[in-house]
């Protein structure tokens, strides 16, 4: 069953026929939305997307859908609880500048290790909470580095349409960005 057939109402009702397919449709999504955004180990991974799907039992209810789909709601409290999770392990690091009052060289040039793999892990967390065609749209064109066109005949699909969904995939992407750095 696919994300457009997931019927709200039973969801709302408890239906465990819809929540089953929203899980089937959601669940490897979430965990790797998880995975990507903490790289947190493998029982912690399990406990966090338990809690994904806990909380959305709880708040079904608050689901609007004219903001999206079922499946997209909850990989977007999946990246909630990611970021709740780096908040948490991140609150207690202490970051030393030095007396100096001056930056250390590697954060000014943007070289900090640790910047670059929480950069990146929001960048991963954030395309994977994206419909599935769009990551492949995305990674044709930024990862393979195939032209519009060529991605268009791998999908058997007009030049146009494949502009469409770059474009509304790399919009989807800079907001996603922008509320996770805004989260963190």
């Amino acid at each position: 069953m696919t994300d457009e057939f997931i019927d709200v109402q039973l969801l709302r009702i408890g239906d465990r026929s819809a929540w089953d397919a929203l899980y089937l449709s959601a669940s490897r999504r979430t965990y790797r939305v998880l995975y990507h955004l903490t790289n947190a180990k493998q029982a912690v991974l399990e406990e966090m997307n338990q809690d994904v799907w806990l909380s959305a039992i709880q708040s079904i209810e608050r689901f609007d859908a004219t903001r999206g789909t079922a499946v997209e709601w909850v990989l977007g409290i999946a990246r909630h609880k990611g970021l709740t999770f780096l908040r948490r392990h991140y609150a207690s690091r202490v970051v030393s500048v030095g007396g100096s009052g001056e930056l250390p060289e590697s954060i000014v040039h943007n070289e900090d290790p640790l910047l670059l793999s929480e950069r990146s892990s929001l960048v991963r967390a954030s395309l994977e909470s994206l419909p599935e065609n769009w990551q492949y749209v995305l990674r044709q064109k930024y990862q393979s580095g195939l032209s519009v066109r060529e991605i268009a005949d791998l999908m058997d699909a007009t030049p146009k349409a494949i502009e469409s969904i770059l474009s509304r995939a790399r919009q989807r992407l800079r907001e996603l960005l922008r509320e996770s750095t805004e989260e963190l």
